[in-house]
């Protein structure tokens, strides 16, 4: 009774932590790819920042005003931009290091179960080797049958 309980907690352990694995797996995928927006977005800002930036050869005052408004605009939300950045780059080593946490407790849950399987099945052959000639002989024909 105790095995069979044993065996079903270990089965109910491993179901938990495949389930923890993938959600890990999937906050991290999530991760990297707001840390790829966030990226894309910051460069995105910087060449418009550029293309706003004041020409050699223009004459024209106002347009010069105007486009020194934006560009200031567009250099605060750059910035915004980088923190957005730094702290999706952050939420993805997070995510990370808790994916690398699943992926081990997942692998001592089924170290557990396979060693619970070999204690089985030694206890299997130690009961085979215990057992009467007439039931070894048995147990070596249906082995050999398959």
């Amino acid at each position: 009774m105790s095995a069979r309980r044993d065996t079903q907690r270990l089965g109910r352990m491993l179901r938990v932590r495949s389930l923890q694995l993938d959600l890990a797996r999937a906050e991290q995928a999530a991760a990297a790819d707001r840390a790829s927006s966030a990226t894309a977005l910051a460069a995105r800002i910087e060449a418009l920042r550029q293309d706003v930036a004041p020409r050699e050869g223009s004459d024209q005052g106002l347009s010069l005003f105007a486009a020194a408004h934006y560009r200031d605009r567009l250099a605060r939300s750059g910035l915004e931009a980088q923190r957005r950045v730094q702290l999706t780059h952050q939420q993805l080593d997070q995510a990370r290091d808790a994916a690398t946490a699943a992926k081990r407790d997942h692998g001592v849950v089924e170290k557990l179960i396979e060693r619970e399987l070999q204690a089985k099945a030694r206890a299997a052959l130690k009961a085979l080797e215990d057992a009467p000639q007439t039931a070894r002989t048995l147990a070596r024909s249906l082995l050999k049958d398959g």
